[in-house]
């Protein structure tokens, strides 16, 4: 046996015991189980993915977006066309 060691956020890690604790998991057991995946798919057991554009699902564009559609259903907002770039 040998030990792993990993710094992660400590929110996702509270958050990934709290999952593994209700699956009746140790955090221990949840990464072997993620380790002989890994073997026996001889890669990640799940699909990797880039964005097609971060800039869409920025916080400062969710922000401008959340804060128009405010404006739109208060009637405080102006419609336009949509353009081509």
């Amino acid at each position: 046996m040998t030990t792993i060691s990993a710094k992660i956020d400590n929110s996702d890690k509270n958050l990934f015991e709290s999952i593994c604790d209700s699956m009746g998991l140790s955090i221990s057991s949840a990464i072997s189980a993620f380790v002989k995946a890994t073997i026996r798919e001889n890669g990640m057991p799940f699909a990797l993915k880039a964005m097609d554009d971060p800039y869409i699902y920025s916080e400062a564009n969710m922000k401008y977006l959340r804060e128009s559609i405010n404006q739109l259903e208060s009637g405080n907002g102006k419609v336009h066309e949509l353009r081509e770039i």
